[in-house]
């Protein structure tokens, strides 16, 4: 049987061999320096041998019995002591290391059964040992240590329930998480507006409108940055609104609406209110609202803070919902990249090394070391693709990182890793896109640049990303053939129609004007492009 390390032993098989280490060295050495009788040295033997048979670890086969091993080695060590005689209570602090052990290993039941049947042991043992100490002592030496003992043995039942108590949370979590979820799939499906963030946001507005009219709206939140973004609008074909001004600030600070006599763009006229999106005492978003006939009444404003307090829950949690689709999204392109880059990308890169090999060796036969040097770029070209793939899939927008740079560091590495020389126009907003929004678009634009640089035959690539929220526009052009006839097994083009379709944008394919291919994104309004 092997025996296993020490450092992969559980912490608490670490601390009962420490202790009985411990005592068995400390007893023995003090047995022996009182007395040098031959029982003496017997005792210390047959205790040594007990403590090495209860460091073992039990069979698979009898690991149902398992926890009975530290009574075993109760009992084993008192029935050793009772050699001696008298009966030398040097030796009785090693019943401290069955105690703990049994604590740990059973709880209080095993702790308690180990504790009394070894001061059961001891007294039965009285007339086979210790004839020379009166009962009395021997009495009143037993209960001493067999309470020591039995409080040892309680504590380590304590201990091991604290570490049972630590252990549980993270099963715990599991198991919330499993009937979350399953609750979310059972009402998703039960949802009549769905859980897309943009299309409730769209319906909140709506609502609004019906009982507090408007000529411009938006709803905002605080999802990517600290700045808010807009999620949706109403009524215009472009919000300059100022997002970071007073009105704003202090209708988020107060979580309260705040109405002003002016329009929230500069230099125009009008009325606006800002109403906050609240969930309990906590504020997620802002709603502002604008026109230019009258002034926002407190009715009004009630009115719609009724529709918003209703509306809020659903657009919230739609909010969460598609965080945790992008969270749970973006650990799986994760794993994806980890297991193509140690797997396949590996091994065909071996097995590029063994063509070289092998080409190296067939230098004198003409034809073979043709076809091994085509077989050798074949790879080389497969290896490009794999690591291209890879980084597509490890290619993320986040919190901290939006489309913009994103995007750059993408075209810069197909530009690195082709025969493409990259054009790149980027005309970024300091205010963000929606995370899904901008994830869309990504993607987008790496299937556009993939189909030219593995298709086209192209020599240029042009890349036009111009973001101003809640407007964008994402152009990829090449000058390479056009478009040709579509493949039966090529999607990539429906793939892009429905990433464009989810987050209400309009997809435009055609040929370039001078050549070549035309891929367009353009998300809301038109003038978006210009």
């Amino acid at each position: 049987m092997q025996l296993p390390r020490f450092t992969s032993l559980g912490l608490d098989q670490r601390v009962v061999l420490s202790v009985r280490a411990t005592l068995l060295v400390g007893c023995s050495a003090l047995t022996l320096l009182q007395r040098h009788t031959t029982s003496d040295v017997v005792a210390v033997l047959l205790l040594v041998g007990v403590a090495i048979a209860a460091s073992l670890p039990v069979p698979e086969r009898w690991s149902a019995v398992a926890q009975f091993q530290p009574v075993a080695e109760a009992v084993l060590a008192c029935i050793a002591m009772l050699v001696v005689e008298p009966l030398p209570e040097t030796l009785l602090p090693y019943l401290l290391a069955p105690a703990l052990a049994a604590g740990l290993a059973g709880g209080v039941r095993i702790a308690v059964m180990a504790a009394g049947l070894s001061a059961l042991v001891l007294m039965l043992g009285r007339p086979l040992g210790s004839e020379s100490l009166a009962w009395t002592s021997y009495v009143a030496v037993l209960g001493r240590w067999s309470l020591i003992t039995l409080a040892v043995g309680l504590l380590g039942a304590w201990v091991g329930r604290l570490q049972q108590g630590t252990s549980e949370p993270e099963n715990v979590a599991y198991a919330s998480a499993y009937r979350l979820i399953s609750q979310l799939r059972l009402v998703s499906r039960q949802l009549s507006g769905g859980l897309d963030p943009v299309t409730l946001a769209q319906q909140m507005l709506e609502n609004v409108r019906r009982e507090t009219p408007f000529d411009r709206g938006a709803v905002y939140v605080r999802s990517t940055g600290s700045r808010p973004s807009p999620v949706a609008f109403l009524g215009a074909d472009r919000l300059d609104w100022d997002v970071e001004g007073p009105l704003f600030d202090e209708a988020w600070a107060a979580s309260s609406p705040m109405r002003s006599a002016r329009a929230l763009t500069p230099g125009s006229t009008g009325w606006s209110a800002v109403l906050p999106l609240r969930i309990g005492l906590r504020t997620f978003g802002l709603v502002a609202l604008e026109r230019s006939d009258a002034a926002f009444d407190p009715v009004q404003v009630t009115a719609a803070e009724s529709i918003l307090e209703e509306l809020g829950l659903r657009l919230e949690t739609a909010l969460l919902f598609s965080e945790v689709r992008s969270l749970a999204t973006a650990e799986e392109r994760r794993r994806l990249a980890r297991e193509i880059h140690d797997g396949i990308a590996q091994e065909l890169a071996s097995m590029g090394y063994v063509v070289d090999d092998l080409a190296a060796r067939a230098r004198y036969i003409p034809d073979l070391e043709t076809d091994l040097k085509a077989l050798r770029g074949e790879l080389t070209r497969v290896i490009s693709e794999l690591r291209l793939s890879i980084f597509d899939l490890r290619s993320e927008v986040q919190t901290t990182v939006g489309l913009g740079t994103a995007l750059s560091d993408y075209v810069r590495q197909v530009g690195a890793s082709s025969n493409l020389t990259v054009h790149l126009v980027l005309d970024e907003s300091p205010v963000r896109l929606p995370i899904d929004a901008e994830t869309e678009l990504l993607r987008i634009a790496q299937e556009a640049v993939t189909n030219a640089r593995k298709h086209a035959n192209a020599q240029n690539l042009w890349v036009t990303c111009r973001i101003e929220p809640p407007s964008a526009y994402l152009a990829v052009e090449d000058d390479g053939g056009g478009l040709g006839l579509p493949r039966a097994d090529s999607f990539g083009l429906e793939v892009m129609r429905e990433r464009a379709q989810r987050i209400g944008a309009r997809l435009a394919v055609g040929n370039r004007q001078h050549g070549g291919t035309s891929v367009a994104v353009t998300l809301g309004p038109e003038r978006a492009a210009d």
